[in-house]
């Protein structure tokens, strides 16, 4: 891409052609000879598919030109720029002149340039609106009439008023009356007759809509014919239109509308001869308003001098397809109506013989059971053709009835290695990921208060940024530190005086779907560290102080690494640069964004040298990029000097779909085409398959109906009104467009379609059956369901030879040629020396390297090791899952089930500690307040686990007004005790959900659970976690110092007792002698209390999702009361070394000798590493070979 001279605002690849020479007149057949010979008069040339029509329309215009007429006297129409440039070009080069103008026009290029060569006086010159302009100004428009009341709609469309359907039913009605010649007026009146109301209040809004377009002075597509036909009609104004043409050609006559046809009939009356190429069995726009009778009725409609029909003369010679497919495509052509034309011209068309009878070829028709097998079989046949017929991949081409079944089709060939390139409908500019890049940069150049978390992270991760979110998390880590250490907030924010949910941190979890007591994971800090949580601690999130650094790149503090923030700092100066040129042109500061960085040089190499999927991303990229800078001109023409980058994004950001650009590409890449049947008119392909020719989607027969009924308007000289569709009328549609799909193929041309009925014909469930159309070819149908050819790909190949190169049963001749191939693949490179098959190299293959170790220990030996209950528990369960989930930090995101957790711990906690009254009335109020921070796929799932969570909170509240004989000492009580084990320093931290004092100065532990499962009567003993809260208490994790008197009835704040008044204290439940505390921790506790140290007592689960029999788990009926909760205790920890002694000494051995193997068991079935585990070989197990 170049820039342009200042002011020129004109951006463009550079793709220079080779200017046209002089062209040799062309052999032609006796058919095509009779047309360019024609003496003169109007003449409609029926021209079949590769019959070589383009050749005798220039020769035709060449033989005007040499028998006298100047070039400029003939005007060419035809559809689309393309066919427009390459007709010019032909005939320039065919006749040897310089011409000063275009020879070729599209026929609203001609329009619109014939409205601006000849204004009516006074009139500025019509500004062209684009297709996403027109649909903006609609909605607009639509939009507006809702506020204003007018046009009054009727009652059954205010509904849809703001849809994006019902303004596409708005374009496309309008768009059919200008075709058909109905103005406002035509419109209204056709509403009484016919008894619209819809339409009547469309008719005044065509006004509305045509008074805001000459306001603007501006005039969209459908206007443009309009106005031109009444130009040329006009007796003074199209005195000079008229007059200039002595001959109008017209490519693809078949697709004109009715307001062409009035064009082409108002030049006609002023003395051009009009001589029209078409084919009616090409005949397949009708939804656009072309109509195959327009073809049909030219003879009479464009007469001769004396008033006899025009002549009709017929292209009888096929230059495209060989005999076989010339053959299978007059099979179907012998069904399609025949009426309106001269017999014997008909019959010439349809009787077409093949230039090259010699010539192979091949026609099939496949069925298969399944969309899956019938596009497997279709990349198998081209990369068979690619690869042993030696076809080009650009050659070939898979066609479809609708757009929607060219997506699915486009993945499953990419996945088989084939190339694709896809030709739909584009997304928006503004939705082009290279342009919305660049939009976003420029809007937060020019408005950097706009600049966002979001806005940051995009560009950060972008081209323009070149992080990586490893790098991102770790500079958020660095910002956050740095921000705790000055001890003042980031952010000013009011302290949180409510601990939200989300702040409270789950463990690994030891049930499947439990969310259980909040305990930080091996690697955490003792606080907690999420979002929310230091949002609640005054402290700004990463995302955010990442978005003040870009903001502000001087604030990042010192010591902060340079090559972390080098990302940071580069797109700050980008932004700034940009900044200070988005005063003048936006396209300005665009240029600024696009060639500040690497990334255009990057892109270029990708297309030009990459492979596969990158040169294809690159290549889109760069279409993206011209295409906006292309947009960015054309709305700087229109909107003035004055117009700034914030309204020119906003106008594209407004576009619902793509525009046309003028920057197009032409060079395609070389990949199989893969389009509807629609878009490949005009185009062929050496082989060419048809897919999906089956009952209900190929003949699609359903009726065509839209809301507002645009395909029943005709023009006014036909009554207005067109009759109802037939269904043979829908036949005959059909029949074409298939007709022109098999006409695109040269040499092979394959017709697949799936068929899933028995062997009754009957179709079974969600089944289908081959269209009719597939048995039209003259061939026979193929059962393509034993189709299972070995992938002609690398990716197989070297998977085969890997696999040969260690068969036993290989002899070893074989495994030696096995070898050398290998090795000649692993050698071959590009021109940049870059592998083209690594995956052939040995270095590549896993499994045939030594295991590695971290030169780095997990944990150094001067550091403790960070231990916690979970990770205990996850750590006798399987060391593997533990490092790959605490140290790789590889695990998944907490699910709905943990959020559920952390919002009934934490309304449990506010109750326990004073802050929400112990009510359900209460919680409930509370619960609806923080219910929004839980995400759920759908929301009957949230109401679900609502009317759970609240149940779950009734049980809770039972469970608190309970008497236990003991007193409340601690609420989400927060630890951490330093041990030594086996000679290493152990950090034993974690958080407990409750802790209570019995009169016996034991401490109990309460975890609460809301998991649905409970723990395992047998597995209850040694529970980790339990167990570990124990061990804490007894290593002096607790200080007794800030207990409450323990005497009966009497507490500090929460220290009240939990026996109801007048109730005895139940019999203690038996239980093993406490454990003795060890007496350095009882010399550092608070001297004066004059009691022993804290002594864990036991420990209890108190599962909340759970009755007490256990029996109920889900949410109850309207008004049922829930029971207490299921209550599960672990005995106190005997005297001396306990179990938990010998689990916690085995996890410190584990981690201190890296040993993580794995370990099958119950819990691999919720783990998420378990399809790349080795102890699961059949899911995933380790690459050996």
């Amino acid at each position: 891409m170049t820039r342009p001279a200042a002011g020129a605002r004109r951006y463009r690849l550079d793709r220079s052609a080779t200017p046209a020479g002089w062209a040799e007149p062309a052999r032609l057949d006796d058919t095509q000879r009779a047309v360019v010979e024609h003496p003169g008069g109007p003449l409609l040339v029926l021209a079949g598919p590769g019959t070589g029509k383009t050749t005798t329309l220039v020769e035709a215009v060449a033989h005007r030109v040499e028998a006298g007429l100047d070039l400029g006297s003939i005007l060419v129409l035809t559809f689309g720029r393309r066919a427009a440039r390459e007709l010019s070009e032909r005939i320039t080069a065919r006749v040897g002149a310089a011409v000063g103008g275009t020879v070729a026009w599209t026929f609203h290029a001609w329009c619109y340039a014939v409205l601006r060569e000849f204004p009516r006086p006074g009139d500025p010159p019509p500004r062209l609106l684009t297709g996403p302009e027109r649909f903006t100004r609609l909605r607009d428009l639509i939009e507006g009439s809702r506020e204003i009341g007018r046009p009054r709609w009727p009652a059954s469309l205010r509904v849809c008023l703001r849809t994006r359907g019902f303004a596409e039913e708005v374009e496309a009605l309008l768009s059919r009356a200008r075709a058909v010649g109905l103005d406002p007026a035509g419109l209204a009146e056709l509403a009484v007759r016919a008894g619209r109301p819809d339409w009547a209040a469309l008719a005044e809004f065509y006004t509305d809509y045509l008074d805001t377009l000459g306001f603007e002075g501006a005039v969209d597509y459908p206007e443009l014919g309009h106005r031109a036909v009444a130009l040329v009609r006009d007796p003074e104004l199209g005195h000079a239109p008229r007059a200039r043409y002595r001959a109008v050609f017209v490519d693809e006559y078949q697709d004109v509308d009715p307001a062409q046809e009035r064009l082409l009939a108002a030049l006609a009356a002023g003395g051009a001869d009009v001589v029209a190429f078409g084919d009616p069995d090409q005949s397949i726009y009708a939804f656009r308003g072309a109509r195959v009778r327009g073809l049909l009725d030219f003879p009479t409609r464009f007469r001769r001098a004396d008033g006899s029909p025009a002549d009709v003369r017929a292209l009888g010679v096929c230059r495209r397809m060989t005999p076989s497919v010339l053959a299978a495509s007059r099979q179907v052509a012998s069904r399609l109506p025949m009426s309106g034309l001269p017999v014997a011209a008909l019959r010439a068309h349809r009787a077409l013989v093949s230039a090259e009878p010699d010539q192979a070829g091949q026609v099939e028709a496949l069925s298969f059971p399944s969309e899956g097998a019938e596009t497997e079989a279709i990349a198998d046949l081209l990369r068979r053709e690619h690869l042993t017929g030696g076809v080009p991949w650009h050659r070939m081409a898979v066609l479809t009835r609708s757009a929607e079944a060219l997506p699915p089709v486009a993945r499953a060939l990419t996945a088989a290695g084939v190339p694709v390139d896809m030709a739909g409908d584009e997304p928006p500019l503004a939705a082009r990921p290279a342009a919305a890049l660049l939009l976003t940069a420029l809007r937060c150049a020019d408005d950097p208060a706009s600049l966002t978390a979001a806005d940051t992270r995009a560009l950060l991760l972008s081209p323009l940024g070149g992080a990586d979110p490893a790098g991102l998390r770790a500079l958020g880590r660095a910002l956050r530190e740095h921000a705790r250490a000055a001890e003042e907030p980031a952010t000013v924010q009011e302290p949180a005086t409510v601990q939200e949910p989300a702040a409270v941190e789950e463990p690994a979890a030891v049930e499947p779907a439990a969310a259980g007591s909040p305990e930080p994971d091996a690697a955490g800090s003792p606080e907690p560290d999420t979002e929310d949580a230091r949002a609640a601690r005054g402290l700004a999130s990463s995302a955010e102080l990442i978005r003040a650094a870009l903001a502000d790149p001087a604030s990042i503090p010192d010591g902060v690494d340079a090559e972390l923030a080098r990302p940071v700092t580069e797109v700050g100066a980008l932004l700034r640069a940009a900044s200070r040129r988005s005063g003048g042109a936006p396209v300005d500061a665009l240029w600024a964004l696009w060639e500040g960085t690497g990334w255009p040089a990057r892109l270029r190499r990708a297309a030009a040298s990459g492979y596969g999927a990158t040169r294809r991303a690159a290549e889109a990229d760069l279409d993206a990029v011209v295409a906006l800078f292309d947009a960015v001109g054309r709305l700087g023409e229109r909107r003035g000097p004055g117009g700034g980058a914030r309204g020119l994004i906003a106008d594209l950001t407004s576009q619902d779909f793509a525009a046309d650009s003028r920057a197009g590409a032409e060079v395609r890449p070389d990949a199989v085409r893969l389009l509807t049947a629609h878009r490949a008119k005009g185009l062929e392909w050496d082989v060419v398959v048809v897919r999906g020719v089956q009952d209900g989607a190929w003949p699609d027969l359903r009726a065509q109906h839209s809301l507002l009924g645009a395909e029943q308007l005709d023009a006014p000289e036909r009554g207005g009104l067109r009759p109802p569709e037939t269904s043979r009328d829908r036949w005959a549609e059909e029949r074409r467009l298939f007709y022109v799909a098999v006409t695109r193929a040269r040499r092979r041309l394959v017709v697949t379609a799936v068929d899933t009925a028995g062997e009754e014909g009957v179709t079974g469930e969600n089944g289908s059956r081959r269209g009719e159309f597939l048995t039209e070819l003259g061939v026979r149908v193929t059962d393509g369901s034993t189709w299972t050819p070995r992938p002609l790909n690398l990716a197989s190949l070297v998977a085969t030879l890997r696999r040969l190169a260690v068969e036993p049963t290989a002899s070893p001749a074989l495994r030696r040629a096995t070898h050398r191939r290998l090795a000649a693949l692993a050698a071959a490179a590009d021109h940049g020396d870059r592998p083209l098959v690594p995956a052939a190299h040995p270095d590549r293959w896993w499994g045939a390297r030594e295991l590695t170790s971290s030169e780095v220990p997990v944990v150094p030996a001067d550091e403790p090791i960070r231990l916690s209950g979970s990770s205990l528990s996850s750590l006798r369960d399987c060391s593997l899952r533990w490092f790959l989930e605490h140290e790789a930090h590889a695990g998944r995101p907490a699910t709905s089930a943990q959020s559920f957790g952390r919002v009934v711990h934490a309304l449990a906690d506010e109750v326990t500690s004073g802050r929400t009254p112990a009510t359900l009335a209460a919680l409930d109020a509370r619960l609806d307040t923080v219910w929004r921070q839980v995400a759920f796929e759908a929301q009957w799932r949230s109401d679900q686990e609502r009317a759970a969570a609240r149940d779950a909170l009734a049980r809770f509240l039972d469970w608190h007004a309970a008497e236990r004989g003991r007193v409340l000492v601690g609420s989400e009580q927060r630890f951490s005790v330093d041990l030594t084990v086996d000679g290493r320093p152990v950090r034993l931290r974690g958080s407990i959900d409750r802790l209570e004092l019995d009169a016996a100065g034991h401490v109990h532990v309460i975890d609460f659970k809301t998991g649905r499962a409970a723990v395992a009567p047998r597995d209850l003993a040694e529970h980790v976690q339990l167990g570990t809260y124990q061990l804490a208490i007894r290593e002096g994790a607790v200080d007794p110092g800030s207990f409450p008197d323990r005497r009966q009835g009497t507490g500090d704040r929460g220290g009240e007792r939990l026996e109801r008044p007048g109730d005895a204290p139940p019999e203690a439940p038996a239980r093993a002698e406490p454990a003795a505390p060890p007496e350095a921790a009882q010399a550092a506790w608070p001297a004066g209390r004059g009691d022993r140290p804290a002594v864990p007592g036991g420990a209890e689960l108190v599962h909340l999702r759970r009755d007490a029999d256990g029996d109920r788990t889900g949410p109850r009926e309207p008004g049922e009361p829930a029971g207490p909760p299921q209550i599960q205790r672990q005995e106190a920890l005997p005297a001396g070394r306990s179990w938990v002694d010998e689990l916690l000494g085995q996890a410190v051995r584990t981690i201190t000798t890296e040993t993580f193997a794995p370990t099958p068991g119950p819990s691999c079935d919720y783990c998420s590493f378990r399809r790349s585990c080795p102890a699961w070989p059949a899911e995933g197990g380790q690459v050996v070979d």
